[in-house]
């Protein structure tokens, strides 16, 4: 019986000692005194068997989260703070499912830490030009964001977080980006990706993820990210294209390049940007200094063919003007052919005419695209200097081809046009 007694008398004592130091720890933390009340807790789980106490492991969570908030320490300190706090409120949910010290403050100390991490540690540290320390802190805050998320716990006024926090993954992806972490900041960028979202701020995660792609040469991932790019974002067409033409060609010599650009044609039959590019490729290629004594006559028979192309898709002025160019320095160049030709037998006379007929006929073909470049010109509010280059050049076309053509109002009228330009 006395034995007895006397154990019942330990267990009270124990459990008497027990409260009054969570009692204590608890007046600290309420009080304010979060350095007494830090090692009071330390104390108390110092000793291994409370180290099952949930309580201890709130307690342990609020103290430390609000040690972390001193502003004299280093931005490491108080993140170094924030994650024992935060491995501290997971070790009392673990210990104590219903969590009721949490839950009766509507999980403040969680909802607390996001915030910290998020705005005063990363933001404090991004705007002071640290991107490695603020990537760190974006990162922790998208932890405690997802755990909150994953157990479904709610803070003040029912408030709830979404599945994911586009705003702090895109934070934390162009944070990496900036502090040389690629690889990391390419896995935000995918969550954005994965989670198909059109505003047009988060654009940048589908353009980095499209030249990551590029780069390493992953044409499944590529093709894959581009295709979501022009689907979601389709007023970025012109972008799309251009990666898809960059992808495509890179590497790539000429001739064989033209093949490529066939293909992309048929893939993307309404892209302007496609048969333009093309049409310069074969433009540098034609007049190559290393193609001066190679027949090139097959790709100048495919240039008009293109430009045409492109110029119905868009009629813009540089594609036009292009075009004027090419047909009439073409011209030239087989007025040229004719011209060397010297002999005075019926059939070189006869390839002679032919030869000139052509040339006549190629240069009125480029009338009307240098016309259209004249006409294009007085629309652009902002002309750029290629575009004001192009409508000086166009005028001179149109003066030469009707000097040849004896036409002495139209060549007044244009050399008006040529010096106003000036």
């Amino acid at each position: 019986m006395t034995k007895l007694f006397f154990l019942v008398a330990f267990s009270l004592m124990v459990s008497a000692t027990y409260a009054q130091d969570i009692t204590e720890i608890r007046n600290f933390a309420l009080l304010g005194q979060t350095q007494k009340a830090k090692d009071a807790v330390d104390k108390f789980l110092a000793v291994p068997k409370n180290a099952q106490k949930a309580d201890a492991w709130y307690y342990k969570g609020y103290v430390y989260n609000q040690l972390s908030k001193d502003s004299t320490k280093t931005v490491a300190q108080n993140a170094e703070m924030k994650a024992i706090a935060f491995d501290a409120i997971k070790k009392y949910r673990e210990l104590d499912p219903k969590s009721e010290l949490l839950t009766q403050q509507n999980n403040a100390t969680l909802y607390d830490l996001y915030v910290g991490y998020y705005s005063d540690l990363g933001v404090k540290a991004y705007l002071a030009k640290d991107p490695a320390t603020a990537f760190e802190n974006f990162r922790r805050a998208l932890e405690v964001h997802d755990y909150i998320n994953a157990n479904n716990l709610v803070g003040n006024n029912g408030y709830k977080f979404s599945a994911l926090d586009t705003m702090l993954t895109l934070y934390t992806a162009i944070a990496a980006s900036e502090a040389k972490k690629p690889d990391s900041a390419a896995a935000f960028y995918q969550k954005i990706v994965a989670a198909n979202i059109t505003d047009p701020q988060y654009i940048d995660a589908y353009q980095v993820l499209a030249e990551r792609y590029k780069t390493k040469k992953d044409k499944a991932a590529f093709s894959d990210i581009i295709a979501k790019g022009r689907k979601l974002y389709p007023a970025n067409s012109e972008y799309w294209t251009a990666m898809e033409i960059e992808e495509a060609t890179e590497g790539v010599g000429k001739p064989e390049i033209f093949n490529k650009y066939e293909e992309l044609m048929v893939k993307n039959p309404t892209n302007y940007t496609v048969p333009y590019n093309y049409s310069v490729e074969l433009y540098r290629y034609i007049y190559s200094d290393s193609l001066k004594n190679v027949n090139t006559n097959t790709y100048k028979a495919k240039l008009p063919e293109i430009l045409k192309k492109a110029i119905a898709i868009k009629p813009t002025s540089e594609a036009n003007f292009l075009l004027a160019n090419f047909l009439y320095n073409n011209s030239i160049d087989i007025s040229e052919d004719a011209r060397k030709i010297k002999g005075v037998k019926p059939e070189d006379l006869k390839k002679k005419k032919a030869l000139q007929a052509q040339s006549d006929s190629t240069m009125n073909a480029a009338i009307e695209y240098a016309q259209a470049v004249v006409s294009l010109y007085p629309g652009i509010t902002k002309p750029k200097s290629s575009e004001k280059i192009n409508y000086k050049q166009s005028l001179v076309i149109l003066k030469n081809i009707y000097e040849s053509k004896k036409d002495a109002a139209k060549v007044a009228s244009y050399d008006k046009l040529i010096k106003e330009a000036e």
